[in-house]
Formats: C-alpha cells, structure tokens, sequence
C-alpha cells in the first residue's frame, strides 16, 4: 500500500508566470514509481501559473468547505432572506404611508389656522364695515363715493393680444402701420 503523499510547496520565485498566449503543451512527466513506498518516495513538483493572490486564497478557503454543508448554509440564507423580505417592504411602504400622513397633517395644520384667523377677523366688526365697503360700495351717510371704472376683463385681453402681435411684427412692420393708420382716442 502506498503511503499519501504531500505536495511540496512551490516558492513564488521558483515558478515560470506565462500568458495565455505563450502557453505550450508540457511534456508529459511520468509519475512517481509505485515501486517506491514509505515517506521517503520522490515526489516532482510542477510549476504552476499564479493566480492573484486574493483569488488564490479564495479558492484555498473553497477547498476545505464541505458540499453538504454549504447547502445546508445557503438554504438557511434563503430562508433568512424570505423571512424577512415581508417585514422589511412593509416597514418601507409604512413609513412612506407615515410620511405622507405627516405631510397631509402639516397642510391641514395650515388650512385649520387660516380657517381660524378668517373666523377671528369676520368677528371684528372694523373688518366687516371694509368689506362692506370695498364689495358692496357702501358709504357713510355724509360721505362722497367716488368710483373709478377699469377697462373690463376682454378689453384687457384683446390689448394684451394687440401688443403680443404687434412684438411678433418685424420693426420695418410697425413702423409702417404706424405711418398708414390714423391714431384714434
């Protein structure tokens, strides 16, 4: 029976780094003799490329896991993460929903006190005689109303369209129209 056999360590410096490119098939190298038994039993060591030495100690650490239970342990992970992927989306759309809520709140907040201050100042009989007189034109018996009168909401309009065409005209345009058309007041 022949006794197990170790691979002797290879030295950094002992080993030939190649490309991929200048790799050449190796001669084969007959193995060790089965005739020669015991710890004593010449054992050849082939030079390697290296890999980096992260990927290296990875795959080193890879070597000692036992199958059966990495499967064990990526099954428990999945489970983990199933169990919890509920919990955890809910706690996210909850304190979206929470936010929102705390959002809606302030606004109400806000509506609440500018509904209140309207009611206060409706109480204040100052402020109903200035709506009065500001909506309904109402006067003090003694007092001289003078009432202004604004062009209306279309005449308004249709000289905010004048002006708007009139800018869109080239200058030599206007200019023109305003030698051929008579001003009229």
């Amino acid at each position: 029976m022949q006794a197990p056999t170790t691979r002797p360590e290879v030295l950094p410096d002992e080993l030939d780094i190649v490309d991929d490119d200048e790799v050449e098939a190796p001669a084969p190298e007959p193995d060790v003799d089965s005739d020669v038994e015991g710890e004593n039993a010449p054992v050849r060591a082939t030079p390697r490329r290296v890999a980096a030495p992260i990927a290296h100690a990875a795959a080193e650490h890879l070597r000692g896991i036992n199958p059966r239970h990495a499967v064990i342990l990526a099954v428990v992970i999945g489970f983990v993460t199933l169990t919890l992927a509920m919990p955890v989306r809910t706690y996210f759309s909850q304190r979206a929903e929470f936010d929102q809520l705390r959002e809606s709140n302030a606004q109400l907040r806000k509506e609440v006190a500018d509904y209140q201050q309207k009611v206060n100042e409706q109480g204040d009989p100052a402020y109903t005689e200035a709506k009065a007189r500001s909506r309904l034109q109402y006067a003090r018996p003694g007092e001289t109303v003078l009432v202004l009168s604004f062009p209306g909401e279309q005449a308004r309009k249709a000289a905010a369209e004048r002006d708007a065409a009139r800018a869109r005209n080239p200058w030599y345009g206007n200019l023109w129209d305003s030698i051929s058309t008579p001003v009229t007041k």
